[in-house]
């Protein structure tokens, strides 16, 4: 029932002279009110008669529709469990006792008065459809399928319940049934846009990819002015990695609303799982212009001006990734800001920013601090503290916040705006941290003769034993950075890498993955070293005694880069902007290596050609 202005629930009705005052004339005149939508004198009136004959079944039950259409619903839920006293009988009476107690939560109650009304009228497609609709949302989804399939024999075009059997085929995995149930309830109601966006959906899943673009045809058709409907679409189109038609439908939608922030977010989505990083920009510097108080857009576009080596901008525009809600937050200091001054004789802080990678990385910028002339001190996290006093030029270090007094203090990113670092000079430092001598010698013991050993698996043509070579290996970074799930490799998906022969690995893996691959030990050879590395100058010592580290994109790259040592570095198509692009070297590491995905998501190209890289040249 649609509502209409109504009096105030306060309306009483009006004095009724004594001879007027039958019940039946109280019960009239509160049908009219409800009848016009006028629901408070409605109530009223219905309450008066009850005063009269509390146990008047009309009464009760109109009192109890009318405060339902007027949001009492504890007032409703009253006069209905009233009435269905007085008639048990009625299956809808107790029906709509269901439908109350489902609406307040009470989903146990809610079930009850539906089995109870589906024992008074078991034809009733309504009945069906609610109690389902109640098994559905208690996750009772093969009780559920029972009464929708039930409701839909006794009303075949009931639109909510193909809608319903659609959204728990998918739920089940049954997606050809999900697909079937979908197209039922779009042909229907095509008018709704959540019918089309799960049948987009639901068509994916069950590999009916040719039927999917009618469907999208007619849905940007019927919401062609409507943005908020397009945004939708787009993500739905997305979801099932129907990129480019998110590109085009994003496209659609911003020409209505340009300033619409989801539009824009599915496209760039759409622009970066296509590894399109020229049309990404395009679009960032489109949207920059519609919403420069964007912080993520304008990250966005900040590592794809640094991406394409224009630092410039890059370094300008990178401190909106401070206002975005992916990083941790910069620590705050009370000393100048550096502002470019000079700095000779000058006493600096370099204050750590981000993660651990970012910190080592950072820490080239001690080498052009001290030629400058700066006394350097650096606040580094407390893990990073031994490593970065191996740092040529390092004054002091402090994991906790420095006493001061400082002339100049700036964060380690914030630097290369302001010291207006260019492409070309980097790299900035070479191998500029150190294991200490101790770490190397407890490391070399425990690994034993660096020399290559022989391996057990005999050459092909049985002349002579083959070396083995030594290769470190990290699969995973740290699983809260924001883009983890794109960068960490399943241990399985590197098999073919671990099969390599006359490699021996050293587990360099730490975290909470650190003992995946005591699965595999048996079958490679393999030495798990992460339960005993203590900090990251353990990790270097031991990169130190092996020929080589294959890794994931993760401070232990860093490390090794740093270090001056050979490293290969596996990346997703969505690389880091520090990687830049099209480009097998990194400017920041010149003993780096690196390898990249051409697809988002598909690591085996880039295992296999690791894995032929370290077969020709297995010394790096």
């Amino acid at each position: 029932m649609h509502r209409t202005t109504t009096p105030s629930a306060s309306t009483s009705m009006p004095n009724i002279p004594p001879n007027f005052q039958s019940v039946q004339a109280l019960i009239a005149r509160a049908n009219a009110h409800f009848n016009e939508h006028r629901l408070a004198e409605a109530i009223a009136g219905y309450e008066q008669a009850l005063s009269h004959q509390p146990d008047h079944l009309h009464a009760l039950h109109c009192a109890g529709l009318a405060s339902f259409l007027n949001k009492q619903t504890e007032k409703a839920f009253d006069f209905l469990q009233r009435a269905l006293l007085i008639a048990p009988e009625r299956a809808d009476i107790a029906e709509q006792c269901g439908l109350l107690a489902a609406q307040t939560g009470d989903a146990a109650a809610a079930e009850g008065f539906y089995r109870r009304a589906l024992d008074l009228d078991e034809h009733s497609a309504t009945i069906h459809c609610n109690l389902a609709d109640c098994l559905h949302a208690r996750g009772c989804l093969r009780e559920a399928t029972v009464h929708y399939v039930k409701a839909l024999e006794l009303e075949p075009d009931l639109h909510h319940a193909h809608s319903a059997m659609a959204k728990i085929s998918a739920e089940l995995g049954l997606f050809p049934d999900a697909a079937h149930y979908g197209l039922r309830a779009w042909m229907l109601d095509p008018t709704r846009l959540s019918t089309g966006l799960d049948l987009i959906k639901a068509l994916s899943k069950a590999g009916r990819d040719d039927e999917i673009d009618d469907v999208i045809h007619a849905v940007r058709s019927r919401f062609a002015a409507d943005a908020m409907a397009l945004k939708d679409l787009a993500n739905a189109l997305n979801g099932i990695r129907r990129y480019r038609d998110a590109i085009e439908v994003a496209r659609q939608g911003l020409q209505i609303d340009p300033t619409n922030e989801r539009l824009h977010m599915n496209a760039m989505y759409a622009f970066d799982a296509l590894n399109d990083l020229a049309g990404l920009r395009k679009h960032c510097e489109v949207a920059v212009r519609y919403l420069p108080q964007n912080a993520f857009v304008q990250y966005v576009l900040a590592t794809l001006e640094l991406k394409f080596g224009d630092f410039e901008q890059g370094w300008q525009r990178w401190k909106w990734h401070e206002k975005t809600n992916l990083f941790r937050k910069p620590v705050q200091v009370n000393f100048p800001e550096w502002c470019g001054e000079p700095v000779r004789h000058a006493r600096f802080l370099l204050v750590k920013e981000l993660g651990s990678g970012d910190q080592i990385q950072f820490l080239q910028l001690v080498h052009w601090l001290h030629e400058k002339g700066a006394i350097v001190d650096v606040w580094v996290d407390g893990t990073l503290g031994e490593l970065a006093r191996s740092v040529d030029g390092v004054n002091a270090v402090w994991t906790e916040e420095p006493p001061g007094p400082y002339d100049y203090c700036c964060h380690m990113l914030r630097m290369p705006a302001v010291m207006k670092l260019d492409l070309s000079m980097l790299p900035l430092a070479c191998g500029y941290v150190k294991a200490a001598p101790e770490k190397r010698r407890h490391w070399r013991s425990y690994l034993g003769d660096p020399t290559p050993r022989t391996s057990h698996v005999k050459p092909a043509n049985h002349s002579k034993p083959a070396t083995r070579k030594r290769v470190g290996l990290v699969w995973a970074g740290d699983p809260t950075h924001p883009f983890d799930h794109h960068r960490s490799i399943n241990l399985d998906t590197l098999r073919p890498l671990l099969m390599t022969p006359a490699i021996t690995w050293y587990s360099v893996q730490k975290g909470a993955r650190e003992r995946e691959c005591e699965a595999i030990k048996d079958e490679i050879d393999i030495h798990i070293l992460g339960p005993d590395i203590v900090d990251f100058t353990d990790t270097l010592a031991i990169l130190e005694s092996l020929d080589l580290l294959i890794t994931v994109d993760t401070s232990v790259a860093h490390l090794a880069g740093a270090a001056g040592l050979p490293v290969w570095v596996l990346l997703p198509a969505c690389a880091d902007w520090r990687w830049l692009i099209d480009r097998a070297d990194s400017p920041w590491y010149p003993s780096m290596r690196l390898f990249r995905q051409q697809e988002l998501g598909d690591w085996q190209p880039v295992i296999q050609a690791v894995r032929e890289a370290l077969q020709i040249t297995p010394d790096a």
